[in-house]
């Protein structure tokens, strides 16, 4: 597959996507309703992309991303801070009963490819998020910002969240310690069997039983993108409700002893906020889930096709903000934020030519450069403020860093929709768009806000035609 054909495939992939998010907007937001403001920082690693081992939708989450979890936790690293900021202002405003949530994430791996930054050593990859929640629990208070720190096994993408009172709680070893071997183990054996009773859930999983998502292959709750947002929505409302109506024995949806194990542990710890139990329990519950099902997924393949699953094999780099729609080890993904874009693109640099070697694909080196904007450009002036001049930035460190032997794909998007539209505003042989969509338009004479929404809507029509 040749650069452009790669491009022009990766971008409709993006709007199909961002159609199905469109579509579920609703359930998301019923979503976002009931659970925390939560901010989770990561490695640049394209085995920990994404929220779906978390079970929070796109658009309910914002990530931080930077190679091994360094961050610079520096007063003048306005990036990091200011998505801190954010998150615990949006939980004042519009979760006021809930504190927000950060954690720091750090990753392992059991068969031997941990975080390429530490040079798979965990000893390291735990000190760099230590640094994040030690300077962080100086400045937030837990009544507005929880803080905690993870670990991600990429093997599986099971997940342990590490307390302050040395409390742990792993995915594994509750998989381990009931013998969870399929999705129906977690679940009470009568909810299996009938078709769930809330109407719009019924309806978005085609009326079928929880069993019949259950046991497909692949499971319709990992697989399907709208069935997996419908059971997101209404598992954390019913965890919720049971939690918050404090009579577990009466609880008929997940399997009794585990139920009892996860929430007596999730009990143990005192600094935990009474109001954040039941999101706790929902995220270590949904990613049970899919790790079980990660776990029969590499247990159906031969040990070279397992390799292409749980080592890396990400196809891009990515840089900026935006892209939680691309699928697991796609892309290596490096956020603003670090201190130091040109450290984290330099490690971005070495995995991605690592991978290359071993394919030798027909398509080019490609960066991917998103910016991502919450609101309309009303101006010329906004666009440029809150697009263009970003994305002349943003083009420095990539310029340090690689040769002329790359391809470059510049783009922006809505925080709400995360579907990627190409633009071209500087002069540069290395950008390959296959379209510009501020072409004619690019001035404060021939801007408009109906002008560009039209040109929005007329590129996605003719990808999807």
């Amino acid at each position: 597959m040749k650069t452009k054909e790669y491009i022009s495939n990766y971008l409709k992939e993006n709007i199909i996507e961002s159609e199905t998010l469109h579509r579920m907007k609703p359930v998301i937001g019923e979503f976002a309703a009931r659970a925390p403001k939560i901010l989770v920082t990561k490695c640049i690693d394209g085995r920990v992309h994404g929220s779906k081992a978390k079970g929070y939708p796109t658009t309910t989450i914002r990530f931080g991303r930077t190679d091994g979890n360094i961050v610079s936790t520096a007063k003048n690293n306005y990036s990091f801070w200011n998505r801190i900021d954010s998150t615990v202002n949006d939980a004042i405003c519009n979760t006021p009963e809930m504190p927000a949530i950060f954690i720091a994430y750090m990753h392992k791996s059991d068969k031997g490819f941990g975080c390429a930054a530490h040079n798979n050593n965990e000893e390291e990859s735990l000190k760099a998020i230590q640094n994040q929640t030690r300077e962080i629990q100086k400045i937030f208070s837990t009544d507005r910002l929880y803080v905690l720190q993870g670990i991600t096994n990429t093997d599986l993408m099971a997940e342990t969240l590490l307390f302050d009172e040395s409390i742990r709680i792993s995915s594994e070893d509750l998989i381990s310690d009931f013998s969870l071997n399929n999705l129906t183990d977690i679940f009470y054996k009568g909810f299996l069997k009938y078709p769930i009773k809330d109407p719009a859930t019924a309806r978005f999983v085609n009326f079928k039983t929880p069993e019949e998502l259950m046991t497909g292959n692949p499971p319709l709750i990992h697989s399907d993108f709208q069935t997996s947002l419908s059971l997101k929505s209404f598992l954390l409302l019913e965890i919720s409700r049971i939690i918050n109506e404090n009579d577990p024995l009466s609880q008929k949806l997940v399997q009794p002893d585990l139920f009892h194990a996860l929430l007596s542990l999730l009990n143990k710890v005192k600094s935990l906020p009474k109001t954040l139990i039941p999101a706790f329990f929902y995220q270590m519950f949904w990613n049970i889930s899919y790790a079980i099902n990660q776990k029969n997924k590499l247990n159906s393949l031969t040990e070279s096709e397992q390799l292409k699953i749980i080592d890396h094999a990400e196809e891009l780099i990515c840089y900026g903000d935006g892209f939680e729609l691309l699928p697991r080890n796609k892309t290596i993904l490096v956020k603003t934020g670090r201190g130091n874009d040109i450290e984290a693109l330099q490690v971005a640099k070495r995995v991605l030519e690592k991978n290359r070697s071993k394919k030798n694909p027909e398509y080019s080196k490609i960066i991917h450069l998103n910016i991502e904007v919450s609101g309309e450009q009303i101006s010329w002036e906004d666009f440029n403020e809150n697009i263009s001049s970003k994305l002349h930035t943003m083009l420095r460190p990539i310029s340090e860093i690689f040769d002329q032997d790359i391809n470059i794909l510049t783009t922006y998007s809505y925080r709400d929709q995360k579907r990627f539209y190409p633009i071209n505003t500087i002069q540069d042989n290395r950008i390959i768009n296959p379209v510009n969509i501020i072409d004619g338009i690019n001035s404060t004479l021939h801007f408009s806000n109906m002008g560009l929404k039209s040109r929005e809507s007329l590129y996605v029509t003719q990808v999807l035609s």
